[in-house]
């Protein structure tokens, strides 16, 4: 029982609220959300706890904070078509207790680790108020880690250091026997959020805004040769490497900037400039980076997304020496922070289609203090937290940059796409960094072109094609190989002018399908099984067999747009598949999922519910048998013995032959669902269709849309058929399948041609 949370959820909030607009950050951030690529959306934290803090104090501390700040209790919902901001008038929250202390030290750290990086990169549905989770981990006695995870809607690093100053204050005075203040703040994002519009609309900016059309007209993002190129999975999962500077480099550092009226900030911008020019060749450098964006007095105790980002623009001298190009690089950052205030959504929004999707590859953050807080500054009698590295969420950019204060120094630190990127490679861009960052203050009159540090630094090879060996590092190797995917594809109607609709599953059973659509419609029955199995496929992921399955699919039609359906969890396997194609640029016109659930419904449950419900489908099964028994379709033996062998861990009677053996693909099926089990979807912008069988009970427990109601951020149309689970391809399921689905695909192509 050791490490189980405690999963008993907090009374649902009342769904009613007053809406408001959203920033322009909101608004980018809900659209990517519901994208294909909702990456690096969640901003997790996490500090180590010495000394007595108690889940109770932790939790009544926190519902403080929710009561004082609008923004905790707001959630992201779409009304007239445009995102807004529904604030709830009250909105209870639940602290996730995770006791751990029944393991050793180093199990119990091990534990928490893992239970972190899983909680940093679970998707928030912005649909649901709070848009944060919150755990406490129980190391030991008076050994814990607080977990926060916030939605990039909700909050950014400096507020977060704000919120966390106030959890203290207030779980400091709850745990004396007081209460926490609950005035207001000033200053609350909807207020941030109309001031932002009526500033955008008062034409003060506009000197701005032209500064920002000539700096960014006709500019490119420099990106750093990768070491593998994966453009469908770009984003979903990040690794973070961090080095130490030396303390006598961080003191030089400090010294240096002092003499010469730089800021640290200038400086790390500098040396990350003349990094991206060695290894890319290139003599003008582009790089990302976000500002707080608080100029306004009131904004700075303003707990939200405030963020900005701008684009610094360096050209590269290799005559001019290291304190030449330091000075070039300071009044590159002087003047995109005198510009600052104009939103990167609406500068973007001016740009011409597409052009600022690759403008920042690379991206820079510097803080001179974590969270806006300093550690050592914040001890308290009763408990001390200490903040720890973070765990990437995902990566919104290709390589981000970091250079934070802690306690024990100055940390570098690189997230980076790890479909991109090898740890190997980002550790020596690490390196490089440091390397760049030294030879700004060691030998700042050195020509560029002399500096024996920066001729270290190799240039690196060319972007590897796009179907190149998948990454080897952080347990993941080959793709599933593909062979032959003529013996996995069996057509009907090749020469129907319609869009085909490709159905994967792993035996064809969609004849009757094809033909209730008629003849106009091409269909493509994929059996995803792989004709050289069985092979190990344990450890892949439910989004490398998407992968997989998007190869079959391109090799039956290279190019959109795409229908696309699948039975049971091969329906979600085709939903995964069309996020990948959609990622690819190719246009999606619709997803059948025939009986399909949601990956992560069942097993997001509390433990409590999940027994419940399996209880109640085994009782549907049992009552389905006896059902067979009576029709004379299974014998008296099928009806009591198999449950009891099979209780006994057998599966079918000895001497008998197995399901495996009398399908080929079984063990396929059984690798495709162990990966669904632990699959998470995000969000996509993907229309579907949802066929529900007869046999599919309904109840509490029993979601009316399977649990894609959250995930299917298009259009979501359901149909029940009556026929049971695995009979919904027979002539008359087959039929009632097909009434539905061709008007709906008529309409889909009428508004694609029109």
């Amino acid at each position: 029982m050791a490490g189980r949370p405690d999963d008993q959820q907090a009374p649902l909030p009342d769904a009613s609220g007053r809406a408001f607009p959203c920033t322009l950050l909101q608004e980018r951030l809900w659209s990517q959300a519901r994208s294909g690529r909702p990456y690096g959306l969640n901003v997790a934290m996490r500090w180590q706890v010495t000394g007595r803090l108690t889940q109770d104090v932790a939790q009544r501390a926190l519902q403080a904070l929710v009561r004082r700040h609008e923004i905790l209790r707001t959630c992201l919902r779409e009304v007239g078509g445009r995102p807004k901001q529904v604030i709830l008038p009250d909105c209870p929250i639940k602290l996730r207790s995770i006791d751990l202390s029944a393991l050793d030290a180093d199990a119990a750290m091990a534990r928490a680790e893992e239970i972190a990086r899983k909680e940093a990169i679970e998707p928030i549905d912005l649909g649901v108020a709070p848009l944060f989770r919150a755990g406490l981990l129980r190391l030991g006695p008076g050994r814990s880690i607080l977990l926060l995870t916030f939605h990039a809607t909700v909050a950014d690093g400096w507020s977060i250091g704000l919120l966390v100053a106030e959890f203290e204050a207030a779980a400091k005075l709850i745990a004396a026997g007081a209460a926490p203040g609950n005035t207001e703040p000033e200053l609350q994002v909807v207020d941030y959020a109309l001031w932002e519009r009526e500033l955008l609309a008062s034409g003060a900016l506009e000197q701005s805004r032209q500064y920002w059309r000539r700096r960014l007209k006709g500019l490119t993002g420099t990106a750093v040769p990768a070491d593998h190129e994966q453009a469908d999975r770009r984003g979903d999962r990040g690794d973070i490497v961090s080095l130490l500077l030396p303390p006598g480099l961080g003191s030089a550092v400090d010294d240096f900037a002092s003499r010469h009226g730089f800021t640290l900030y200038g400086l790390a911008v500098a040396a990350l400039a003349l990094l991206l020019h060695r290894v890319t060749g290139e003599a003008k450098v582009v790089i990302g980076s976000q500002v707080a964006h608080r100029e306004e007095p009131a904004a700075e105790l303003l707990a939200g997304p405030t963020v900005n980002s701008i684009t610094l623009c360096l050209p590269v001298d290799s005559q001019a020496s290291l304190l030449a190009f330091a000075r070039v690089a300071a009044d590159e950052v002087r003047e995109a922070l005198h510009h600052q205030r104009v939103p990167f959504e609406a500068v973007v929004r001016e740009l011409p289609e597409g052009a600022g999707e690759r403008l920042h590859a690379v991206n820079l953050v510097v803080h001179r203090s974590y969270s806006g807080t300093r550690e050592a500054e914040r001890a308290h009698a009763d408990f001390t937290l200490l903040s720890l590295p973070s765990f990437s969420s995902g990566t919104q950019w290709d390589l981000n940059f970091f250079l934070i204060w802690r306690d024990e120094g100055w940390r570098m630190s690189c997230e980076a796409d790890r479909y991109l990127y090898d740890s190997s490679t980002v550790s020596e861009l690490l390196e490089g960094w440091r390397t760049c960052l030294e030879a700004l203050v060691a030998s700042p009159d050195l020509r560029l072109a002399d500096c024996p540090a920066l001729r270290s630094i190799a240039t690196r090879a060319a972007t590897m094609p796009i179907d190149a060996p998948a990454l080897q590092t952080a347990g993941h190797r080959e793709p599933i190989p593909v062979h032959d995917p003529a013996r996995q594809v069996v057509r009907f109607h090749e020469d129907g002018s319609r869009t085909p609709m490709i159905a994967i599953n792993n035996r064809s059973v969609y004849y009757q399908l094809a033909r209730a659509l008629g003849t106009d419609r091409p269909f493509i029955d994929i059996q995803t099984y792989h004709p050289d199995g069985p092979l190990d496929l344990s450890g892949y992921s439910f989004d490398d067999f998407a992968t997989y399955a998007v190869r079959l699919i391109r090799s039956a039609q290279p190019s959109g747009p795409y229908l696309l359906g699948g039975h049971c969890v091969y329906g979600a396997l085709a939903f995964e598949a069309a996020r990948q194609l959609q990622r690819m640029g190719e246009k999606i016109e619709l997803v059948c999922l025939f009986d399909t659930w949601a990956p992560g419904y069942r097993e997001t449950m509390s433990r409590k519910h999940q027994k419940r419900r399996q209880r109640q489908l085994r009782v549907r099964a049992r009552l389905n048998r006896i059902e067979q028994y009576r029709r004379g379709e299974i014998s008296l033996k099928d009806l009591v013995w198999v449950p009891i062998l099979r209780r006994f861990g057998y599966q079918t009677p000895p001497g008998e032959p197995t399901e495996a053996d009398l399908f080929t693909g079984r063990w396929f099926d059984d690798h495709i669902r162990d990966a669904a089990h632990e699959h998470r979807p995000a969000p996509a912008n993907i229309d579907a269709v949802l066929f529900r069988s007869a046999e599919t009970l309904r109840g509490r427990l029993f979601d009316e849309r399977m649990g894609w109601g959250s995930i299917v951020a298009g259009r979501l149309y359901q149909a029940n058929i009556d026929s049971p689970h695995l009979d919904m391809f027979q002539e008359k399921p087959a039929a009632a399948i097909a009434s539905f689905l061709g008007p709906l695909l008529a309409a889909t192509e009428g508004r694609r041609s029109g």
